[in-house]
């Protein structure tokens, strides 16, 4: 590979204001850490939104091995691309949530532009020995729209939300083309087979030829093992008197089961009296998407929920459920991965989830519950695979874990371990990036 272009919606890092200076602000994790670790070592160019008014000043900067390039877009721009089209429609159809996809009749219109933009962005930096890799469902226009500007080079598209089945997909208008430009691309990858499998039957079911070059892998992203290790020394909650601790973290998002989880907690407690003040749930729900209804709408029916459940429960000295609605600090994530007992990651549908990752390769002693639809749960078979709208399954399955044997729990965390270490993030975009030479190469 001689140049690599990478095309992502989210920055890895934004701007804020600070004493009267712009401070950089990292995203930590998931495909922003593992593409920063992809032009750390080939170099290259990282094409992302700018989204903040600060990074206005930072339209393209040199960061060492590889240099940002930002696009922005106008406030009309941002609605009808992110809001509205993104976060409206492309969100909840991937995910199977019929009743939340809103159509308008701009939403796509301002879709195509802002992809448009990043389009020629794109023309802006490539030569003809640039390799293009393209994340995720806001960027499904870009392939098509570059190749009718004549870009014939190598073209990835990593797809990191469920491809859902053909006949869900053509729910909304714009399926057919939408599905057509993803096949431009001259690979796409997917973090399941499931999601690979339902692509290609996708293109078959709209009648989309499939072109000569096109392959599809299914790899699932990995992550970077270096920064998630076990802690050592006294960190966080450990200490010699305390009740076992079950945690979870999220996105305020309706795909994550949030409420289902309090309410496997009220289960748990009203059938199992003796478990009162034997545990506490440390419940943390990052801020996302705020002004969208759907998103305000879930966080007062979970607020409402954990609120019924601490009144009938909680004691003079003990509440069952600690709940944090705000962002936390990378390393006290990490003290909260170190110390926890159980991990409670039960999404209703998630394209992989990483935080199911990241605690099992940061803690010493964990169980980890895991959703059967999490696209992790291929992969951690030594996790507690439940389905999460099985109240009854997901609580007895958070007092299986309580009542664990500590060698039950060695042995599932071990095979687990094992599993993320030789499938980190460097064995993931090797193995992409090795496959795609490897393709184009041959055609």
């Amino acid at each position: 590979m001689d140049r690599l272009l990478i095309v992502t919606s989210r920055a890895p890092f934004s701007y804020r204001s600070q004493g009267g200076k712009d401070i950089r602000v990292p995203n930590v994790g998931g495909v922003a850490t593992a593409m920063d670790s992809v032009l750390k070592k080939y170099g290259g160019t990282w094409i992302c939104w700018g989204d903040s008014k600060n990074d206005l000043e930072h339209k393209e900067e040199d960061v060492g091995r590889y240099t940002i390039r930002r696009i922005y877009l106008t406030a009309r721009e941002k609605l009808g691309f992110y809001n509205s089209y993104s976060n409206r429609v492309l969100w909840p159809l991937f995910h199977y949530f019929r009743n939340n996809i809103q159509m308008d009749d701009t939403g796509f219109k301002y879709y195509y532009i802002a992809n448009e933009k990043f389009a020629r962005a794109i023309m802006e930096k490539v030569d003809g020995k640039t390799t293009i890799w393209v994340h995720d469902y806001q960027l499904m226009m870009v392939p098509s729209i570059l190749r009718n500007m004549g870009v014939n080079n190598n073209i990835i598209f990593s797809w990191h939300i469920p491809w859902v089945s053909p006949e869900f997909f053509s729910i909304i208008p714009e399926g057919k083309f939408l599905a057509r430009s993803v096949s431009k691309a001259n690979m796409v990858t997917f973090h399941t087979r499931l999601y690979e499998k339902n692509f290609r039957n996708t293109l078959k079911y709209s009648n989309i030829k499939l072109v000569s070059h096109l392959r599809t892998l299914s790899v699932p992203l990995g992550i970077d093992t270096k920064i998630y290790t076990p802690l050592t020394g006294k960190h966080g909650l450990h200490h010699t008197k305390r009740v076992p601790i079950i945690f979870s973290i999220d996105r305020m998002d309706y795909t994550k089961g949030l409420i289902q989880r309090v309410r496997a907690i009220d289960k748990v407690l009203s059938y199992r009296n003796d478990l009162s003040g034997k545990f506490v749930y440390l419940m943390n729900v990052t801020p996302s998407r705020a002004g969208i209804p759907e998103y305000d709408d879930i966080k007062n029916h979970l607020e409402m929920e954990i609120g019924r459940v601490n009144g009938l429960y909680s004691t003079a000295t003990w509440i069952p459920i600690v709940y944090m609605y705000r962002k936390i600090p990378f390393k006290s994530l990490l003290n909260l991965y170190s110390s926890a007992d159980i991990a409670l990651i039960t999404p209703l549908v998630d394209g992989l989830n990483l935080v199911s990752k990241e605690f099992v390769a940061t803690t010493r002693k964990g169980i980890l519950i895991l959703s059967k639809f999490a696209g992790a749960a291929d992969g951690l078979k030594g996790a507690l695979i439940v389905n999460p709208n099985n109240i009854n399954e997901l609580a007895n399955s958070i007092v299986r874990a309580l009542e664990m044997g500590s060698d039950e729990r060695r042995l599932r965390l071990e095979k687990m371990k094992k599993h993320i270490l030789s499938r980190n993030s460097n064995w993931w975009y090797r193995r992409i990036i090795n496959a795609a030479d490897s393709n184009y190469g041959n055609e």
